[in-house]
């Protein structure tokens, strides 16, 4: 659909609501860069333990636990946020950890929770996060729930170099999961909306369906 995959370097914004496979898509993506050989970097603005994230990974075969540690490395940003830390605080703190595993794949959940407390320093943060995963050759996702009234974040999407929306919307009192790319920056995509189901083989789509 992208012509053969995420363009590297880049940020994608993955959009969408409760239960249309968000952390699926972005375990899956990193799974697959460790079975390739390739360091992942998770990273979450608040995640809880890292038990946590491979318990549920662990229903996916396409997950291996051995992953988790040595090839896919997690962090969470909570200790930073609560103490309300500036800006580029953060950003050391990222590139140590990015000099440190040189990750080829990079996944951020709830990036814009660190708007409140940046508040003015934000947007230029977005910018020098965007340029920090670019200097190092990375493809990260950055994982966002849509909010009401509108499919993706403006800011997030405006330092992203492509955008894909995944939907779980409810169609005659059930619901039905969609995955659009919207846009993807150097590739000739696939328009519209497509059919995905989630099961123990992953997130799978069916273009044109």
């Amino acid at each position: 659909m992208i012509q053969g995959g995420l363009p590297r370097p880049s940020l994608t914004l993955l959009a969408g609501e409760a239960g249309a496979g968000k952390t699926t898509f972005c375990t899956q993506f990193l799974c697959k860069g460790a079975e390739l050989g390739q360091h992942g970097l998770y990273l979450r603005t608040f995640g809880g333990p890292p038990d946590l994230l491979i318990n549920y990974a662990s229903c996916f075969e396409f997950v291996k636990s051995t992953y988790f540690g040595q090839e896919i490395c997690y962090m969470e940003l909570e200790e930073m946020v609560e103490k309300a830390c500036q800006s580029q605080d953060i950003l050391d703190l990222l590139k140590s950890k990015i000099d440190s595993i040189q990750p080829a794949r990079i996944v951020i959940e709830d990036l814009s929770v660190l708007q409140d407390i940046l508040k003015d320093e934000y947007w230029r943060f977005l910018f020098k996060l965007s340029h920090l995963i670019k200097n190092n050759a990375a493809v990260a996702l950055l994982a966002e729930d849509a909010h009401p009234g509108a499919e993706y974040l403006t800011h997030i999407a405006q330092v992203s170099d492509g955008i894909i929306l995944l939907q779980n919307e409810e169609t005659n009192f059930s619901r039905r999961r969609s995955l659009e790319v919207v846009k993807m920056s150097g590739t000739s995509h696939h328009i519209g909306k497509h059919a995905v189901d989630i099961s123990a083989k992953g997130l799978i789509v069916y273009p044109g369906l």
